[in-house]
């Protein structure tokens, strides 16, 4: 199968969109806050909008060469195309929605989809899960060559959301379509993606697999877009090879990093245990405070802590009796706290 790639460079209202990527059999995720760039490339792709510059190309067919004065129309682009509303047509049936894309396979696409049973209904009347599984497809009735998704998971709510993405999911690994995936959540973009692109300002910050962002996270703006605790300080040489970290906070953290002068401090929610009294155990790093919140997702608590967030188990939890207000020890491992520069 070709791989899809492209270079985009258009002025945006506050920034400059410039990306250069080669997606293969695979899907990536572009991730980021709103604003960012991430729909204008899908766009694009789509040949729904013209950048100032660029070219798009699908192995050897050319869909867009700004030098060359190219630029195919989104008829004669093979793309598939989920909106981030989906966009279906409020007046056709299920069944004509697919039909949009490509009749030849609807009743193929029903069966797959499990919809059978919809096919006579309007969008109105379909669940927030129903209608996804329409608009993907009506995008797969296209027999598409790329799979263009936007934010395909943000209008639905959080049980939904979970059933939902473990469908899609399976579908794009079945699929092995070149895939481009925009959101801002980037649990969806790990659980959803081979590759992962954080974008700010129309440029890709990192790009890898999602454990090498949460890994070796490169600047403290990747570091809290995936979920970390950053707690700015300064570095300095420790004792026993040891980096020492005077947080801004007031107290003192070590790394196996190595580290100087500013730098933030990135530990992860899940690498963060509390008690009630300082443990005797192999951690270095022990934060005191009160707890301001308690947040249950699912058999998980997110537990903020003075400046640090921590999860635990609802197990671990209960075993605590964690109340706000209750003062608590938070503790990680050196070998679990990460340096960025500042």
């Amino acid at each position: 199968m070709d791989s899809l790639d492209f270079r985009l460079d258009h002025p945006l209202r506050s920034f400059a969109l410039g990306v250069e990527l080669q997606v293969g059999r695979e899907t990536l995720a572009l991730v980021g806050p709103s604003g960012a760039g991430k729909s204008s490339i899908l766009r694009a792709i789509a040949g729904l909008f013209r950048p100032a510059a660029g070219r798009i190309e699908l192995g050897a067919e050319t869909w867009l060469d700004t030098e060359r004065r190219i630029s195919l129309p989104p008829e004669r682009r093979s793309v598939g195309l989920v909106f981030q509303e989906y966009a279906l047509f409020p007046h056709l049936t299920v069944e004509s929605n697919i039909g949009f894309g490509g009749r030849g396979r609807v009743r193929e696409l029903l069966e797959r989809f499990g919809i059978s049973a919809l096919a006579r209904a309007r969008p109105a009347d379909l669940s927030g899960g129903e209608r996804q599984r329409v608009a993907l497809a009506r995008a797969l009735a296209r027999d598409p060559a790329v799979l263009l998704l936007d934010e395909p998971l943000s209008a639905l709510d959080a049980h939904t959301k979970a059933t939902v993405r473990a469908e899609l999911g399976a579908l794009l690994r079945e699929l092995r379509l070149p895939t481009i995936l925009v959101t801002h959540d980037f649990e969806d973009a790990a659980a959803l993606a081979d590759r992962v692109g954080v974008i700010v300002d129309g440029r890709i910050l990192q790009l890898g697999p999602s454990q090498g962002l949460l890994a070796a996270p490169a600047s403290g703006f990747v570091a809290s877009f995936t979920g970390a605790n950053l707690l700015p300080g300064t570095a300095r040489p420790g004792p026993d090879g040891l980096t020492e970290i005077a947080l801004d906070s007031g107290t003192t953290a070590f790394s196996t990093a190595p580290g100087a002068g500013r730098v933030g401090v990135v530990v992860y929610p899940w690498e963060i245990a509390l008690s009630s009294t300082e443990p005797v155990d192999s951690a270095l790093n022990h934060v005191r405070g009160a707890v301001t919140s308690l947040v249950p997702l699912g058999n998980r608590v997110r537990v903020a802590v003075g400046p640090l967030t921590a999860e635990v188990t609802t197990g671990s939890a209960e075993r605590l009796g964690l109340r706000e207000g209750d003062l608590v020890v938070a503790s990680f491992k050196a070998t679990a706290t990460r340096l960025v520069a500042l």
